[in-house]
């Protein structure tokens, strides 16, 4: 009950973040194209230097443990996210199937899961949490591509530059260089390990604020209007959450370990739903309506699910 509340009231302030760049946007203070940019100075700054600070920690064999098993529990909460998302297949649009599954199966983990699992178990934390997201830009650039890839493109010889490129990321470098200095011990010298604490702290409020914008660039009404919505709003946010807890519940977990997959899984749609769609031809306005959806429903999902762990 406590972690729910905790949560519940995280998620509050995320959402008055979110509301600030909401505004923002609607009296034209930012544009789309500034939003843009926010957002390579996230993906391409912020995250890496916030991931970089939770490995400049003490070796210690517990924690070193439980993040191996992290990457498997995350593989596995994938795959059972894979699973569920073929029941959106059933009576719809072959124009939307691809985009309807990539938002149910991933999630925001960056922009949200992070701030979230930062506010309720700090530094050990996201530490953990870099688990779920080296397996999520595993499987993104590789299922992930696959599921949205125009039928078209199937057929193109792809090389092998090209394949490894989309994992060539400032947060998966970063994620290799902090397990990196974490086993080795490195710790980078203070003024260095400051200067990028200050930069990675910027990741909740920014994170938030730019998703507010991609909020405030939706069409909302189109979105509430929409029936088959809510059936993959209720999948995304209740039904993967639900099935995970009870396989988590067979599994012998470290319990911080089990919460932050569990928050990470749990998150609404993931905001580059709507960047993968227009790469690949896809529905971007159904990305962007379930992606509205369930960031707007996850003020409520979100602590039920921690609840429901918890009882």
């Amino acid at each position: 009950m406590e972690y729910a509340k905790i949560l519940a009231n995280q998620v509050f302030i995320m959402f008055l973040l979110l509301a600030v760049g909401y505004l923002l946007f609607r009296i034209k203070l930012v544009s789309a194209a500034t939003n843009s940019q926010l957002t390579s100075i996230i993906l391409y700054v912020v995250m890496p230097c916030m991931i970089l600070s939770t490995y400049q920690m003490d070796y210690d064999p517990d924690k070193a443990r439980n993040l191996l098993w992290g990457f498997l529990f995350s593989t596995v909460s994938l795959l059972i996210a894979i699973a569920i998302s073929y029941i959106v297949r059933i009576k719809g649009d072959p124009k939307k199937i691809a985009t309807e599954q990539f938002c149910v199966i991933f999630a925001n983990c960056g922009f949200m899961a992070i701030p979230l699992i930062s506010a309720l178990f700090g530094q050990l934390g996201v530490f953990y949490c870099n688990t779920y997201l080296t397996m999520f830009n595993i499987v993104i650039w590789t299922y992930g591509v696959a599921l949205m890839q125009k039928k078209e493109k199937e057929n193109e010889t792809v090389t092998w530059k090209a394949r490894i490129k989309p994992f060539i990321t400032p947060v998966m470098i970063s994620i290799v260089i902090g397990i990196t200095t974490y086993f080795l011990q490195i710790r980078f010298p203070a003024p260095i390990e400051s200067a990028i604490n200050y930069i990675g702290s910027m990741n909740t409020p920014l994170a938030m604020i730019v998703s507010g914008i991609y909020i405030a660039q939706s069409d909302l009404k189109k979105a509430v209007m929409n029936v088959r919505i809510y059936g993959m709003v209720l999948i995304k946010c209740f039904l993967i959450p639900l099935v995970l807890i009870g396989v988590f519940r067979l599994i012998p977990m470290d319990p911080t370990l089990a919460m932050v997959i569990l928050i990470a899984s749990s998150c609404p749609t993931a905001s580059n739903s709507m960047l993968f769609a227009d790469k690949y031809g896809q529905d971007v306005e159904t990305a962007s309506n379930i992606f509205t959806l369930t960031t707007l429903l996850s003020i409520i999902s979100l602590p039920i699910v921690i609840l429901i762990w918890n009882l």
